[in-house]
């Protein structure tokens, strides 16, 4: 658990320094966990809601009713939530970048190529987003580098 929050706690230092393939994947585990709950919270307020009913006046009521709780208690959060994760997803993978030697312009360079593979062919972006995890899954440098020291050395291992 310490490594799927360390990139919200991470979020007062932003791009600074490196992230190991370990915070990185724990970060986006842990999102895709949170993001099936809200996807399941939200089947269950709108989904089920016409089910009990069979007349359409009914129905429709409580699909409006639905439609406010589901506001209220599951888009709300969700975008508070895609907002705080969005900044950390995008600082957690310049670190990542770094770690592996890289600017963090090439994350930018590879959000325009993916836009670009999208408006091209469906099967292109798939295969830039596959060549994109690749990236990310491939071994930090060992040793220091321009952007900080090895976060798997055991002196520079911090869990601030």
């Amino acid at each position: 658990m310490e490594w799927m929050l360390m990139p919200y706690r991470k979020l007062y230092r932003l791009i600074e320094g490196r992230s190991t393939r370990r915070e990185y994947w724990m970060f986006v585990l842990l999102n895709v966990i949170i993001a099936c709950a809200f996807m399941l919270l939200m089947v269950a307020v709108i989904g089920g809601a016409g089910v009990a009913f069979t007349n359409p006046t009914d129905m429709a009521g409580m699909m409006a009713g639905a439609g406010a709780i589901a506001l209220i208690f599951v888009i709300l959060p969700l975008y508070v939530w895609a907002l705080l994760t969005g900044v950390a997803g995008f600082a957690v993978a310049i670190r990542r970048l770094h770690d592996l030697g890289q600017s963090g312009w090439m994350l930018v360079l590879f959000y325009a190529v993916l836009i670009v593979a999208t408006m091209i062919s469906m099967y292109l972006y798939w295969l830039v987003a596959i060549g994109g995890i690749v990236v990310l899954c491939l071994p930090g440098t060992p040793g220091a580098n321009k952007y900080g020291a090895d976060p798997l050395s055991p002196d520079s291992a911090t869990f601030a």
